[in-house]
């Protein structure tokens, strides 16, 4: 029964969408991480941590195709079920295995694309150099972090790590150098969520879970819309956004 409603939502286009998401967070994060892309259709695009695959399919109906990437195989099986009930209409598959162990060739992606699952990786400093080396040059590299510097409260912090197993919190800083040591140039990094709002949700997603209902995460995202809208407000935020790019003359190892 769940397969034939999930070939029912597919058929009537309604899935892939971003609002099969029970976290406004994850919502609202995605259209900033694609504010300003231009698609002309044809882009090569790599999906870091794809999980079941909703983001990496809505990149695929834009670009001309997409690789997933996730560790967790069930993840990867869900994903590629989810490709096939779409009977052909994007170009996307998936790998479950680290991006240092895919064995891709140099500069064949157009966009390298992630979202908050850098923070979630140990060697992450490697993941970003395989990251540029997998870019063609002028290719771009875009997507997301924890930051949780809006949040005072360390034990609400460290609760956070322990439940999602974050190997280290960034800051724009910190990625901003990090990135440019790492060769890409154009780097751009700045903070989301610093509303009361996501805030307290944010906290209260801490302590009861991220999941706040389908029509709730409706209502909320159009709120964290209204809320997050000043591009120079200072104001530390919950996650980071950053950008860069591969040099256009960079002829890599090659």
């Amino acid at each position: 029964m769940k397969r034939l409603i999930w070939n029912l939502l597919v058929k009537m286009g309604l899935y892939p969408h971003i609002y099969f998401s029970y976290s406004p967070f994850k919502i609202y994060e995605f259209d900033r991480l694609l504010e300003g892309l231009e698609w002309t259709g044809g882009e090569r695009v790599l999906d870091i941590g794809c999980g079941q695959g909703n983001q990496t399919l809505l990149l695929a109906k834009r670009a001309g195709h997409v690789t997933g990437l996730d560790p967790n195989p069930d993840f990867v099986a869900d994903a590629r079920r989810f490709a096939g009930m779409m009977g052909g209409r994007v170009n996307a598959d998936f790998r479950a295995v680290a991006l240092e162990n895919a064995g891709f060739d140099d500069a064949v992606f157009d966009l390298v694309f992630s979202i908050c699952v850098i923070e979630h990786i140990p060697n992450h400093e490697e993941v970003l150099a395989e990251s540029l080396r997998v870019l063609k040059p002028g290719g771009r590299m875009i997507f997301s972090v924890d930051s949780l510097e809006a949040i005072d409260d360390s034990a609400l912090i460290e609760a956070h790590r322990q439940a999602h197993g974050v190997c280290r919190y960034f800051r724009a800083d910190d990625l901003k150098e990090l990135l440019e040591r790492t060769g890409f140039t154009d780097v751009e990094v700045f903070p989301i969520f610093r509303s009361r709002l996501a805030r307290e949700l944010f906290e209260q997603g801490i302590r009861k879970g991220f999941n706040f209902g389908r029509l709730r995460t409706w209502s909320l995202t159009r709120r964290f819309m209204a809320e997050e809208t000043d591009p120079q407000d200072p104001t530390p935020g919950l996650f980071l956004i950053a950008r860069a790019t591969r040099p256009a003359g960079d002829k890599g190892n090659g």
